[in-house]
C-alpha cells in the first residue's frame, strides 16, 4: 500500500450543547468559574496545571510537555484483522476518512481490499497529543475510522449472578425464541426517530 493524504470528518453530530443554564430574569448565560477546591481562589488559565490522582487520593502534578509526543497527522498501520474481531464495546468515536485529490487511487485500492478480504486495518496515530488506537473499515463506499478504547479502559463484568447456577427450562427458552423470531426484521435506524429531541425543538419553537 502506498502513502495517502486524508482528512478525518466526524461521522456523528450529537444533539448537545444547545441547552444552557440561564438566568430566569433576563436569559443571560450562567458562566462557570474555575475555583480551587483547596483555597477557594478564582483561578486564571496560568494558575491551572495537570494532576494525576493516585489510588490513595494524593495528587501528583505532571507537565504534559515532559511526555513523549506522538507524531500528529500520520496513521501507522499495525496489522489487518477480521472485521468481526473488532468488539463493539471498544468503539469510541467514528470518523469518515476523505482522501485528497492525489490519493483517490490509493484510497480506493485500500477500500476495495478491505471489502474483499473482510478485514479492518488496525492503526495507531496521534490525536490531541495522545497515542490513539483505531480500526479502519469500509462502509458504503468510504473508509470509516473508529477510535478504540485501550484494553485497560474496558471494564470486566464482575457481577454476582454470573457465579450462580441458574437453570432455564426448555419450554421457556422455546417460547422466548418463538417470540424473538416473530418480531425479527431488518434494523433500520430511521424507523426510530429521536422523539425527545423533536419534542425539545417543538417546545423551543413554541417559546421562541
Amino acid at each position: 500500500m502506498t502513502t495517502m493524504t486524508v482528512r478525518l470528518v466526524s461521522a456523528a453530530s450529537e444533539h448537545r450543547g444547545r441547552v444552557h443554564l440561564v438566568h430566569r430574569e433576563d436569559s443571560g448565560r450562567v458562566r462557570h468559574q474555575q475555583v480551587c477546591g483547596e483555597c477557594s481562589l478564582r483561578l486564571t488559565p496560568d494558575d491551572i496545571g495537570r494532576g494525576y490522582e493516585l489510588d490513595d487520593g494524593r495528587i501528583v502534578q505532571v507537565d504534559p510537555r515532559e511526555l513523549p509526543a506522538p507524531e500528529e497527522g500520520v496513521i501507522d498501520v499495525q496489522q489487518f484483522a477480521p472485521v468481526t474481531d473488532v468488539d463493539p464495546i471498544s468503539l469510541h468515536r467514528s470518523y469518515y476518512v476523505e482522501p485528497d485529490d492525489l490519493s483517490v487511487r490509493s484510497y480506493v485500492l485500500l477500500r476495495e481490499t478491505l471489502e474483499r478480504t473482510k478485514t479492518a486495518a488496525v492503526v495507531k496515530f496521534g490525536l490531541r497529543g495522545k497515542d490513539t488506537l483505531a480500526a479502519i473499515r469500509q462502509q458504503a463506499g468510504v473508509l470509516v475510522l473508529h477510535t478504540l478504547l485501550w484494553p485497560d479502559e474496558v471494564r470486566e463484568p464482575h457481577f454476582a449472578f454470573l457465579h450462580r447456577d441458574t437453570e432455564v427450562r426448555t419450554g421457556e427458552l422455546a417460547a422466548a425464541a418463538a417470540l424473538v423470531r416473530a418480531q425479527t426484521r431488518p434494523f433500520r435506524p430511521h424507523d426510530y426517530p429521536n422523539s425527545s429531541h423533536e419534542a425539545l425543538l417543538r417546545l423551543v419553537e413554541a417559546n421562541a
